[in-house]
């Protein structure tokens, strides 16, 4: 029932009278690639640079997003009756405040999840004045980044994703697009961000003929500009495809043996780096050119070793950095696939890495965080803890990183440099 661009295409709203007030608008930042054009620390602590912390009710990794001077994320918190309160969460940016608690669903019975999951895991869109949210089958929904006032719900996306959901809603022009890929059905969807209302609906088909469990993906997909027309690059179960995300309709697709997909895609260099799930783990590099079928023709390289299941890969020029999620990081060449360097890191690790300037932020579920150089060798730079895990990938506003644990929310910033947040 509903209720009421060379490199990566942007996110705000074209020709439209809704302001675009966002930071950090969608998983791994303005681009989708965990690129930070900010300042962040290279030092934190309980005790240093935080600029404030905020307990957070409830479980949920999804990611924060900035919008209306405020960091957004969802929670599912308890209810006395043993079901579940689907909850949207604003706090203001500079204060740490909790200005908004927005309630959106509620679940009589919590569903089954995989043991690194939670009932809120997608991470938001932003969509001009609009924050968007998923919660999987259980439902979509928005509210007023201003006023927290909740705008439409969509609770029609039905999929069996078994293990609870995975994939994120992504900002597009004045659509929030989202993959539900479920062991019953496969499609991407995308609704008009005003009113919920559905826009266009793909089936996806290479894995029809696979068993249930191996029909499901969990990965967010990433919006390219390519000679002048965008595309939806969205891995799912056993094929990674490429539609208009305009329309809906198929460009190209590149066929692989793998399932329960979660990294990211990145594009650079003229290539799209994405990976295959379980059980190869394989990363490959594509050519996004082609039509149709392409995976005999447009695969530059493939690279299987240390290729992560959950984190997501970064691209600095020519270098590729992945961390896999027994904590190995990994430096490839990213034109040829060739290893530069690899280094394991102390942790395992959910989180995608960001990348400001020349270093590397990985971030450890034990709340450890490694600083790498963005380099062709190995070279930390340094290493940071947090009280609880961290599985949600941060953002980057405020002067800093916004860094989500199991228990609160954190703006870590330098504050010798650019004193207490006010």
């Amino acid at each position: 029932m509903l209720a009421c661009t060379a490199a990566v295409a942007g996110s705000t709203i074209a020709a439209d009278p809704i302001r675009n007030t966002s930071l950090w608008p969608q998983f791994r930042g303005p681009g989708g690639q965990g690129l930070v054009d900010v300042d962040l620390p290279i030092a934190w602590g309980e005790a240093k640079n935080v600029a404030w912390k905020t307990p957070l009710a409830g479980k949920g990794w999804s990611s924060p997003v900035v919008a209306g001077g405020k960091v957004w994320v969802t929670t599912a918190v308890p209810n006395p009756n043993g079901g579940l309160s689907l909850r949207m969460v604003g706090v203001d940016l500079h204060s740490g405040k909790v200005e908004h608690d927005v309630e959106l669903f509620t679940v009589a019975k919590p569903p089954p999840l995989h043991a690194r999951n939670t009932p809120a895991s997608p991470t938001p869109a932003v969509v001009g004045d609009l924050v968007i949210a998923s919660f999987g089958s259980d439902g979509v929904g928005c509210v007023d980044a201003t006023t927290g006032k909740v705008r439409w719900k969509n609770d029609s996306l039905k999929v069996a994703y078994e293990t609870g959901p995975g994939s994120s809603p992504i900002p597009y022009k004045n659509l929030v697009i989202l993959p539900c890929d479920g062991a019953d059905a496969q499609f991407v969807v995308a609704l008009d961000a005003a009113t919920g209302k559905e826009k266009w609906k793909t089936d996806r088909t290479a894995a029809a003929k696979r068993p249930a469990n191996e029909r499901r993906a969990f990965s967010t997909p990433l919006v390219i500009t390519l000679d002048d027309q965008d595309q939806l690059v969205s891995p799912g179960a056993q094929c990674v495809y490429s539609y208009d995300p305009n329309s809906g309709k198929e460009l190209w697709r590149v066929t692989y043996t793998g399932f329960s997909n979660v990294p990211r895609p990145v594009f650079a260099n003229g290539l799209v780096y994405v990976s295959s799930g379980y059980f190869a783990h394989e990363l490959m590099a594509i050519r996004p050119d082609g039509r149709g079928d392409v995976t005999a023709t447009h695969v530059e390289w493939r690279y299987k070793k240390g290729v992560p299941n959950v984190p997501s890969p970064v691209v600095v020029g020519n270098l590729l950095f992945m961390v896999s999620d027994q904590g190995t990081a990994t430096c490839l060449d990213a034109k040829t696939g060739k290893p530069k360097w690899n280094e394991r890191l102390t942790g395992t690790y959910t989180a995608s890495p960001l990348v400001r300037g020349d270093k590397v932020y990985a971030f450890a579920d034990d709340g450890k965080a490694v600083i790498f150089k963005a380099t062709d060798e190995f070279v930390e730079v340094g290493r940071n803890e947090l009280d609880g895990r961290i599985q949600a990938t941060p953002a980057a506003a405020g002067g800093g990183l916004v860094v989500r644990t199991e228990g609160a929310l954190y703006l870590l910033a330098d504050i010798k440099k650019s004193g207490p947040m006010k």
